[in-house]
């Protein structure tokens, strides 16, 4: 069945939004379906009719650069546990206007009882202002809702090992042991819980 866009929070936007090159989203997961405004659907390089009735999410992967696509997937995957606030930035490629930086926001709303999430947010062409920044200069993060604290840490010890391996080599030996030594120590904690 079709989604009525009409019913849908992108109808009511302002012609602002528009002007300013900002898209706005809506992505039902259990229902693998994303609507998405004219704009986002330029972005990603989708047609806007069929962006408008919505789309499974691995459409609008397919413009994302495969280096950014699996980390793309595995935040939608750890905010579609728990719901919550989502910040990523990542590179997207369509025909017409090549290689482009995007700013995705949005917030996740997970029913626990149904197990039904749909996240609603915005994304900005960013390319610009990242020209002006160094290249590992990324925008990231997760906070979700009624996560566990110990799972929040876990996740941020793993984005920092995953960060370290992107500074230069003379840092690495110094900071590698301290974030494995969290990551284990972490680690053991959690299976103990597991235990119990």
């Amino acid at each position: 069945m079709p989604y009525d866009t009409g019913r849908y929070w992108l109808g009511s936007l302002p012609d602002t939004s528009i002007a300013s090159q900002v898209g706005a989203w809506e992505t039902d997961l259990r229902n693998d379906r994303t609507v998405a405004d004219a704009i986002t659907a330029g972005l990603f390089n989708l047609d806007p009719w069929q962006a408008a009735i919505g789309l499974p999410l691995a459409d609008y992967a397919e413009a994302i650069l495969p280096a950014d696509r699996e980390e793309f997937f595995t935040n939608i995957d750890r905010v579609s546990e728990h719901g919550g606030l989502f910040v990523g930035e990542y590179r997207v490629c369509s025909a017409a206007s090549g290689v482009r930086w995007v700013l995705a926001r949005g917030y996740y709303e997970r029913d626990d009882s149904t197990g039904d999430v749909v996240g609603r947010g915005i994304v900005v062409n960013t390319t610009e202002s990242k020209l002006k920044r160094p290249v590992g200069d990324r925008a990231f993060f997760i906070l979700h809702r009624n996560e566990p604290p110990l799972e929040r840490l876990a996740a941020c010890a793993l984005q920092a090992r995953r960060t370290i391996d992107e500074v230069g080599e003379h840092e690495k030996p110094a900071l590698r042991p301290a974030v494995d030594a969290l990551l284990w120590a972490v680690g053991r904690v959690l299976a103990k819980r597991g235990c119990f």
